[in-house]
């Protein structure tokens, strides 16, 4: 099986670690790794492994990873030391929505770390496939989860850098889970170093600061892509790139962006403007840590919550508007004396006056719906009294047949013990 752009990985049916680990298909790449999935040989199970190798300075011949040029080999060096070390550290995260990695070793003078498989889809193929629609209330579940796995994440001092639809999965419940910490960088919390030299970018998704080589990055550099990333499934359409987003307001142009809120009423306010509010150029501007984003969250569901129904193309009209309407048109209509009509004997005659023709057809659909729904209820209540009957006679016949059972295995165990004292009865004349 090949893939387009994927040349690079290790064939089908490679094996690592001493056949440990068999390779059944490459499944994605990036910029420094590529994801396959795997057989866990030992253990019967399927497995993702993530192997390092970045194809702006390696390649590979047979299954070893080579560095491109001798001044390139302390970088790599440095790269694969890094892959290794952080994904001890991601191991350490026991959170229910965060991928979990199992192992890792080095092997084809390379790393390896071994993750999870999780069956179900991610956030970008819900969006670009349209066939499941996420109600506002799961949206909302969803970003809490995350929320709260990307604290934990921050608090170990770890930055994530590759948050966006594609890495963030759902599973058969509907559970969400974050992957792919391939570009996750440590010391999230010195906001002075730079953090990384090494750039991992998504248009739509990346803060400014990730085009930036040796830019300062924070916890609010993920909380910016992860806002894109829900911006994307709120709205349907990716947000635009910071880069464009910068070069608008350096101009004194208008920030293309669209704020969230006041555009989907059926989400409460305050969780539309702290996505609009982690999607500031600016970091300082930002929402600062996701313990933050948490407390608006909370605090926006404390307040009364008001949802405006968004207006439809079946109804557009209040039901006074329509009662408005209707008393206008009847009273600029001219008055016409009304005909006089024999009446059936016994009914009385209507008092004098103009009263319109709707009237008479109003009362006369009103009266024959309130008699369809009394037949409809008289029907309803004919239909459970049938039901309960033969509920009872069926109660009755089954008393009557355990009664006879009852009676029939009495009989025969009379029976039974008269053939016996029979029997008894002869085996004592014989004796005797």
């Amino acid at each position: 099986m090949t893939y387009e752009g994927q040349a690079h990985g290790l064939p089908e049916g490679a094996e690592l670690l001493g056949g440990k680990f068999r390779i059944d298909q490459q499944i994605g790449s990036g910029g420094f790794g590529i994801t396959y999935l795997a057989e866990d040989i030992f253990l019967e199970r399927s497995v993702v492994i993530k192997e390092c190798f970045s194809d702006s300075f390696c390649f590979r011949f047979g299954n070893e990873v080579k560095v491109r040029s001798p001044r390139l080999e302390a970088q790599y060096r440095k790269t694969v030391e890094m892959f290794m070390r952080e994904a001890r550290s991601i191991a350490k995260l026991r959170h229910p929505n965060i991928v979990s990695v199992h192992f890792v070793f080095q092997e084809n003078d390379t790393a390896y770390m071994v993750l999870d498989l999780i069956n179900g889809r991610d956030l970008m193929d819900i969006i670009e496939s349209g066939d499941e629609i996420l109600a506002p209330d799961q949206v909302h579940e969803i970003l809490v989860k995350i929320l709260d796995a990307i604290d934990l994440v921050h608090r170990h001092d770890l930055l994530h850098r590759d948050i966006s639809p594609d890495n963030i999965l759902l599973d058969k419940w509907g559970s969400p889970a974050l992957i792919d910490f391939g570009a996750a960088r440590e010391d999230a919390s010195k906001k002075g170093d730079n953090v990384s030299t090494l750039l991992v970018v998504k248009d739509g998704y990346s803060p400014h600061e990730f085009y930036v080589s040796g830019g300062k990055q924070g916890p609010y550099s993920d909380l910016y892509a992860l806002a894109a990333t829900f911006y994307h499934l709120i709205s349907g359409e990716a947000p635009p790139d910071s880069q464009t987003r910068v070069s608008a307001l350096t101009t004194n142009e208008p920030d293309p962006y669209q704020p969230l809120q006041g555009r989907f009423p059926q989400y409460e306010k305050a969780f539309l403007e702290a996505i609009d509010t982690a999607m500031n150029i600016a970091p300082k501007d930002r929402l600062q840590s996701a313990k933050q984003w948490l407390s608006l969250i909370e605090e926006g569901q404390k307040k009364v919550r008001t949802v405006q129904i968004p207006e439809t193309k079946s109804l557009t009209k209040t039901l006074s508007e329509l009662i408005e309407e209707t008393n206008r048109a009847v009273l600029s209509q001219p008055r016409e004396p009304v005909q006089a009509q024999p009446l059936p004997q016994g009914t009385a005659a209507p008092k004098p006056g103009n009263r319109p023709a709707w009237v008479e057809e109003f009362n006369r659909e009103t009266q024959e719906f309130a008699e369809r729904e009394r037949e409809e209820k008289r029907k309803a209540a004919q239909e459970v009294a049938r039901r309960a009957e033969l509920a009872r006679i069926r109660a009755a016949r089954q008393v009557e047949e355990a009664r006879q059972r009852e009676a029939r295995l009495a009989a025969e165990a009379e029976q039974i013990a008269q053939t016996r004292g029979l029997l008894d009865w002869v085996g004592r004349s014989r004796l005797s």
